[in-house]
């Protein structure tokens, strides 16, 4: 058996302090999270992704693994928490509720269209069997491989929000129409999802032996004892109106976290229209906001959240190398302070953010994250 957590303890337990004093507020500098050691392919080069990542479990166990000691012998005090991650895309939940999920050599697996045309189907849907049901089976094929090979802690798999998986199974265009014209019946969609996502991160906690109340990585940083044991993506708020949002997405992401005591939320890009909606949200202990170089929305719901005492993630994939030392000085400067501020970076050696997008790179991976620790920590 593998065995990291007695070798690495004393970072670990130090990561861990700095986490749950930021998480307090009693932070002096953010928190700093280097994460080079990522579960998904996504901003991999080809070169490093082995073609049996998600048919192997083996295989994704040497991979995560590899990652993980590579991050230990090169960055020297940043705030990761070491675990391990079933990954199988984004759309296991959906691929539940019959979607297909497509994965094409050497990417992450993605959802197929939905094929529900008319609101009346959504009474046919069935519940998901937790653990049997579309793709759930390979996930916990990983989890049971990695509990019997390592000692690391095993998270759950990707966990998409009751909206993102809503529009998965229903489609984004239904789904902005049927609000307005049978809100019922997404009501009931949702309440369903909701439900389902609940028994279905209870089951890999149960698998995993992680508790119900802890034991969260969200994208990687971990949610220190005591502020909740789930995460969930929101990606989708970006094109959500405050108040569909408020009527159709808050109550069951708000139920979703109250059945594992609180916990983070995700989302890419500019979501400004929802602070309230995020700030309000009970049960909520981090924002977790991949930024896109949108530097003035960030520290609009930054601000928001601070007051709240909600953690703020401030996140992203790393910049183009021409952009690498203003991004990080402009984003510290415009967090007004480091109390609740986690500063992360997402080591993606094959892309480049540059001015809200991702342009093709070809960067060397140790020495990309070592250049990003160097900035993140000149700047706090």
């Amino acid at each position: 058996m593998e065995s990291i957590m007695n070798h690495w303890q004393s970072r670990i337990t130090r990561a861990e302090d700095e986490l749950a004093a930021t998480f307090r507020f009693r932070n002096k500098q953010p928190s700093v999270v280097v994460v080079d050691a990522n579960y998904w392919t996504f901003g991999d080069l080809p070169v490093e992704i082995p073609e049996d990542y998600y048919t192997d479990p083996a295989s994704a166990l040497r991979c995560q693994l590899a990652k993980i000691e590579r991050h230990y012998e090169n960055i020297p005090n940043d705030d990761y928490i070491p675990f391990l991650h079933p990954w199988y895309g984004t759309g296991v939940l959906a691929s539940a509720f019959g979607i297909n999920i497509i994965c094409h050599p050497k990417s992450d697996p993605a959802v197929d269209l939905a094929t529900i045309k008319q609101p009346e189907e959504i009474d046919a849907l069935q519940m998901p069997v937790p653990g049997e049901s579309g793709a759930m089976p390979l996930v916990v094929r990983m989890i049971d491989y990695f509990n019997a090979h390592s000692d690391l802690p095993v998270g759950f798999t990707d966990c998409q929000g009751p909206m993102a998986t809503a529009l998965q199974v229903v489609g984004y265009d239904n789904f902005c129409y049927w609000v307005q014209d049978d809100p019922d019946r997404i009501h009931q969609l949702m309440d369903m999802i909701t439900a389902a996502l609940i028994a279905w991160v209870k089951f890999q906690k149960v698998r995993t032996g992680q508790p119900l109340t802890g034991g969260s990585y969200p994208l990687s940083i971990k949610l220190p004892e005591g502020f909740g044991g789930v995460w969930l993506s929101d990606d989708d708020s970006v094109i959500m109106s405050a108040g569909i949002y408020r009527e159709f997405i808050k109550p069951y992401n708000e139920k979703f976290l109250a059945a594992f005591g609180g916990g983070c939320i995700h989302y890419c890009g500019n979501s400004t229209q929802n602070i309230e909606n995020y700030a309000t949200t009970k049960g909520v202990t981090a924002i977790n906001n991949f930024t896109l170089d949108n530097i003035e929305a960030a520290a609009k719901i930054r601000r928001a959240l601070r007051d709240k005492g909600v953690v703020y993630m401030a996140c992203d994939f790393t910049p183009a190398d021409q952009r690498l030392d203003d991004y990080y000085r402009e984003l510290v400067k415009a967090m007004d302070g480091p109390d609740g501020l986690i500063l992360a970076s997402y080591i993606a050696p094959a892309i480049a953010l540059d001015k809200g997008k991702y342009d093709a790179a070809n960067r060397d991976r140790v020495t990309l994250a070592r250049r990003v620790y160097e900035l993140m920590g000149r700047n706090r």
